[in-house]
């Protein structure tokens, strides 16, 4: 399984730095400081290196589509030359043999008609993050002097839905949303639409065992039963699920539904298949997940970098083998739950705690058992008796999904690779 692993997509931080300063920032906020010692912008002798790097492992592995996530930090602040010149140096190093792809996360607030023209000139599609109402975004989403973001973020967003050259190229971009359990759920999704987009995914706060998001607390740990996210979570879906008109794609919904309907995600929040996403810094570095960075100071450097290893080196740190094969590597706990192969654990920073390393159940456990039984079920009450009695297929309620974890996991063996799980646990004797 580690053998074959491969990378199909690689989140490039062509910008280390950001122009705002969310407070729940994974790169900035939460104890890792290894961004002040690397280039603020990509310099051009890396993407080169890096272009070689992606060549390489797109022919040894026969890859067919490879994705660049253009990322920071705040990546417009690398400018439009350096688009520009990404974007050209990734097609010439791999088409027509391989198929490129781009994408750009971005806060929006740099962005204006020249910016749109570009993105659209070199088929780059855009993701914007933004928390919902103004209200709930500036929470946490600030700039440097601790104001409010969301103004400029809309202003950003609709340069971009009045971009005639973006509409030609059928270019719209998408928003990202971490939930914020403290707003109301149908006033944030009822502004989503009335911001007229098209597709908003929602995200879990990116949260370990030693530093819990809100509505989890120390009293809870392992055991915690509460369902906050889930309860937020679940009027969205029924409002969405059952929409006639307005309708907003939603990705973590969609998926939920399509692996409950027997199809094969490769995704870190859902899905039991291996990972193929490697993040690269300005400085070059391979890392395994950006976000793993919550889990420590220096906690994703592996000591493997573009300018002197091959991306199948980097695959073979021990960080990366268990992110990309995580969706596996299941806690003993996990290997009971009777919707395991939808879940997949969850993702992979919100399982660590520096008592136990890996070897813990996702933060949003429960959340995602109630939030996974509930979509299940509605998505199957929509299917004939027939069919049900057909492929002998019950309802699951979340009561009983945890019935069945509690009584299953009295018999269960302990999986063989728990060592591997602890290895990144922290001595504190």
């Amino acid at each position: 399984m580690e053998n074959s692993l491969k990378c199909t997509l690689a989140g490039v931080k062509i910008a280390s730095r950001c122009n705002i300063n969310c407070t729940y920032c994974y790169m900035y906020n939460k104890g890792d400081s290894s961004f002040l010692g690397r280039p603020k912008v990509m310099h051009e002798n890396t993407v080169d290196n890096l272009m070689k790097r992606v060549k390489s492992h797109c022919s040894l592995h026969e890859i067919e589509e490879f994705t660049f996530v253009l990322h920071g930090g705040e990546p417009l602040l690398a400018g439009k030359e350096f688009f520009k010149s990404f974007v050209n140096k990734a097609k010439k190093a791999l088409e027509p043999e391989t198929k490129v792809l781009f994408s750009t996360q971005t806060n929006a607030i740099l962005l204006d008609d020249e910016w749109c023209d570009l993105l659209a000139e070199l088929d780059i599609s855009i993701g914007i993050s933004i928390d919902g109402t103004k209200e709930a975004n500036d929470q946490y989403r600030i700039d440097h002097k601790g104001k409010g973001t969301y103004e400029k973020v809309v202003k950003g967003l609709k340069i971009t839905q009045n971009s005639t050259s973006l509409r030609k190229k059928g270019i719209e971009a998408g928003l990202l949303s971490v939930m914020n359990i403290e707003t109301d759920p149908m006033e944030v999704y009822e502004h989503f639409k009335n911001l007229q987009v098209k597709s908003v995914d929602f995200g879990l706060p990116d949260n370990t065992y030693d530093d819990l998001p809100p509505g989890k607390t120390q009293q809870h740990r392992m055991h915690d039963q509460s369902t906050p996210y889930a309860d937020w979570l679940i009027p969205i879906f029924d409002r969405w699920f059952y929409e006639k008109e307005h309708f907003l794609r939603i990705r973590f919904f969609e998926d939920i539904i399509s692996l409950v309907l027997g199809k094969k995600i490769s995704y870190d929040q859902v899905g039991q298949e291996n990972l193929e996403i490697l993040v690269i810094e300005t400085d070059g570095s391979i890392e395994a997940l950006d976000v793993l960075r919550i889990c420590g100071d220096g906690f994703t450097q592996a000591g493997t970098n573009v300018d002197s290893n091959d991306i199948d080196e980097a695959l073979q740190t021990e960080l990366a083998k268990l992110y990309h094969t995580s969706k596996q590597k299941l806690t003993k706990q996990c290997t009971v739950c009777p919707v395991k192969e939808i879940c997949g654990g969850g993702y992979i920073p919100h399982r660590y705690s520096k008592e136990n390393g890996f070897n813990n159940p996702s933060l949003y456990c429960s959340d995602l058992l109630k939030m996974i039984t509930h979509i299940q079920n509605r998505v199957l009450s929509e299917l004939p008796q027939s069919v049900l009695e057909r492929y002998d297929v019950e309802l699951l309620s979340f009561e009983e999904a945890k019935r069945i974890i509690d009584q299953e996991l009295v018999l269960a063996e302990e999986p063989a690779y728990l060592k591997e799980l602890e290895e990144f646990k922290v001595n504190q004797e």
